[in-house]
């Protein structure tokens, strides 16, 4: 249901995770835009890439400590209004608001990162024992294959499934903040299939 709580509290969300480490710390310590520099990416591995691992690490922080921040200032405002905000309206709004925010941030033209590492902590705000199990699935692949985006998206996928047979209440915002990162890793996907997906050494 849209109403003034609903917007508020997504916009809140929204404003700050759209607020992009790497696109900031690179501007600052390179000049350049990270969106120009690597893969092209405004996201943690890219920033790992362009910046080191010091930094790119940092960057992988920021993001999880702004989706954090965003849960707990859009919590309070959330009891303000009278809202709990651990129910499923509040979970549903956490969950979009994020992964827009990251991957079409306002602040920088609607290009921002790919989603992961905020997709990953929300779930682990939200469901933190299946957010758990899909990292380790996803760590797995990473091991056997070397190939970050797999371990990545075969988490994803996971989750999905998890989402699915568990009928939670937010599935559709789970659905749709992952069709928004897949689409984010379009051309990896495609690499993928033509197997020239890059490797980690």
């Amino acid at each position: 249901m849209v109403n003034f709580y609903t917007v508020t509290i997504f916009l809140i969300i929204y404003f700050i995770c759209s607020i992009n480490p790497a696109i900031e710390i690179c501007k600052r310590k390179t000049g350049e835009d990270i969106r120009k520099l690597g893969s092209g990416n405004a996201g943690s591995a890219n920033a790992m890439r362009v910046l080191g691992r010091i930094l790119g690490t940092v960057v992988v922080l920021l993001d999880i400590a702004k989706v954090f921040l965003a849960y707990y200032i859009a919590g309070f405002v959330s009891k303000l209004f009278g809202n709990n905000p651990d129910d499923q309206i509040f979970a549903s709004i956490l969950i979009l608001a994020a992964v827009i925010g990251q991957c079409f941030p306002i602040y920088y033209g609607l290009r921002g990162g790919k989603g992961v590492i905020v997709g990953i902590t929300v779930i682990s705000i939200l469901d933190p024992r299946n957010a758990l199990i899909c990292a380790i699935a996803g760590l797995i692949v990473l091991i056997f294959t070397k190939t970050p985006s797999k371990a990545t998206l075969s988490s994803l996928l996971l989750y999905i499934i998890i989402s699915i047979v568990m009928g939670y209440e937010y599935l559709i915002p789970v659905l749709i903040s992952s069709a928004i990162i897949m689409y984010k890793h379009r051309q990896s996907i495609y690499r993928i299939l033509t197997k020239q997906e890059n490797k980690i050494r």
